[in-house]
């Protein structure tokens, strides 16, 4: 058996010991940053998950650092690197040095923020990052409230949560006594589904409701799926807005939604819950009541105001979602659940004598209400970002990002076959599609116009998807060995009346250092997937 003195070695005394840390942080960093090539680090390579799980096994011996270091550097072959230019998957970030420090400093002092007896700098940072994000949304700070969490899904969960037991008061009693039904579009996150299976409302029990071709929740829709909801006998649940959606950043009309739950609201004897997802599109607040926004371009400048002009309606909403691990330039798990009126959350109170040695006394102890009994500091990522950046950083990254990404639009709309698909969406993503040799048919209307209104055969489409997948795949493919542009693609950007889906590739730039010369590389090596996948697959029109 190992003496005590070596296993305190492993440790970093409570004083005076913070080099032994750094000196090991250090030859991580620096192994893995000799590994880098260009947007991978290594190369990736398929990995039998069964085999690796069969191999592993409790070792009976001590190690040492040096090797634990050396295994764990090897795990990191593969691994995309978020702040290459080229880099450009979903809407993953590269976090910003401070926010990666402070959660190796939130790391470092082990902080649970159930309880500020627990972690009062845990507990500070999330109370200072619930104001500041509460002013820019504008609620009244006297009455919001608000609590970091998991993700978006932990998000929409807690809003499903609150929705339940508004429209069933007492179901975290009794359980769920009638049907609820939850409301969504179309192009909303999945997330709402796993809220609906985990909160044993039920996939059946959510309405989803269609969007129009700009990805935007039909209200009218929305009304008559709600009167057939009461006609059910079924109650009305939470209803989410999404303010920015994943593949094409659609924005539902929040402040029409919220006026129609006011009139639903007098039919019913329950208040109905409003939650707005705006995990990606909530850092435009910034530009709110910003009169230079008219000293950037006239594209630009139209696209920063129309979707400010939507994402100042979140202050209607009942409580708003917000990724900093997405849009907020910050390490995973970082998101904020803000609610316009702090009650909503005693909702969720648990039985405090049912944890009798937790929460004695007084002070801040949101772990009563939360779902989470252990919470790391979450929320300390975001409010470093938020004290360093301000309004005019978060300014700056997002006019960065609409611009090449407006450049990258621009080409693609002078070519003869690439069809952009989200241009009345502005953001940072680039929704497109491309055709073997034009994207225009014999009449001259863009052939995915005809897709999207079911105007071509059922076949055409289902070559076309699956062309794109075989372009976005062998993108992939050549960047996992050479670190090329990558970027991905949904199997799903929007769904026809005819229930056919459309398959799209996507750009989504997120790294500060993306410039317009890297989005004509991001072109270039798109057409090179192009003719490699016209050489080797023929589309029969």
């Amino acid at each position: 058996m190992a003496s005590i003195d070596s296993i305190r070695e492993l440790f970093s005394k409570p004083k005076g010991d913070e080099d032994k840390l750094l000196r090991i942080l250090q030859k991580f960093l620096e192994k893995i940053d000799k590994q880098k090539h260009g947007t991978f680090i290594g190369k990736k390579r398929k990995i039998n998950y069964e085999e690796l799980m069969r191999k592993a096994t409790f070792s009976t011996e001590m190690s040492s650092e040096d090797e634990v270091v050396e295994r764990i550097v090897r795990l990191y072959d593969g691994v995309p690197l978020w702040g290459h230019p080229q880099t450009q998957i979903n809407v993953v970030p590269p976090p910003t040095t401070i926010s990666i420090c402070a959660a190796t400093l939130a790391a470092r002092y082990n902080e649970n923020s159930i309880w500020d007896h627990y972690g009062v700098s845990a507990s500070q940072s999330e109370v200072m990052a619930v104001g500041m994000l509460a002013d820019l949304i504008g609620f009244d700070k006297a009455e919001a409230g608000g609590i970091f969490t998991f993700g978006g899904t932990g998000c929409n969960l807690y809003a499903a949560r609150i929705g339940i037991e508004k429209a069933d008061p007492g179901a975290k009693y009794s359980g769920i006594r009638d049907r609820i039904h939850f409301f969504c579009s179309d192009v909303s996150h999945y997330s709402i589904k796993s809220s609906a299976i985990w909160t044993g409302v039920g996939l059946d029990n959510i309405k989803v409701i269609p969007s129009t071709d700009d990805n935007v929740m039909e209200v009218t829709e929305l009304e008559a799926a709600m009167e057939e909801t009461l006609e059910s006998d079924a109650r009305i649940g939470t209803v989410f807005a999404t303010m920015g959606t994943t593949d094409a950043f659609g924005i539902d009309p929040l402040k029409e939604i919220v006026k129609l739950r006011d009139k639903m609201e007098t039919k019913v004897g329950y208040k109905i819950h409003i939650h707005a997802d705006a995990v990606i599109g909530w850092p435009y607040l910034t530009f709110k009541d910003d009169e230079n926004i008219k000293q950037f371009p006239r594209p630009l400048q139209y696209e920063i105001m129309y979707v400010v002009s939507k994402m100042t309606e979140l202050q209607y909403a009942d409580s708003v979602g917000i990724d900093f691990h997405k849009t907020g330039w910050a390490p995973y798990l970082c998101s904020a659940l803000i609610v316009k009126k702090k009650e909503d959350l005693s909702l969720l109170q648990k039985i405090k004598k049912d944890m009798p040695y937790l929460y004695h006394g007084s002070g801040y102890q949101p772990g009563v209400f939360t779902l989470e009994s252990s919470r790391p500091n979450y929320a300390q990522k975001a409010l470093v970002n938020m004290m360093l950046l301000g309004r005019e950083g978060y300014k700056t990254l997002i006019a960065h990002l609409l611009g090449v990404s407006d450049y990258l639009r621009t080409k693609m709309e002078q070519s003869k076959d690439i069809t952009l698909l989200n241009r009345h969406n502005p953001a940072f993503v680039t929704d497109f599609r491309i055709y073997p040799e034009t994207k225009y048919a014999d009449d001259g209307e863009l052939l995915f116009e005809k897709e999207l209104r079911d105007k071509t055969d059922k076949e055409f489409t289902e070559r076309i998807n699956e062309y794109n997948q075989k372009i976005a795949k062998q993108m992939i493919e050549e960047a996992s060995s050479k670190g090329t542009s990558i970027v991905s693609y949904t199997d799903s950007y929007k769904t026809t009346k005819k229930k056919r889906v459309i398959v799209a590739i996507k750009s989504y730039p997120m790294s500060p250092f993306t410039d317009n010369e890297n989005m004509d590389v991001l072109l270039e090596e798109l057409y090179m997937a192009k003719g490699s996948v016209d050489n080797n697959y023929h589309v029969n029109l």
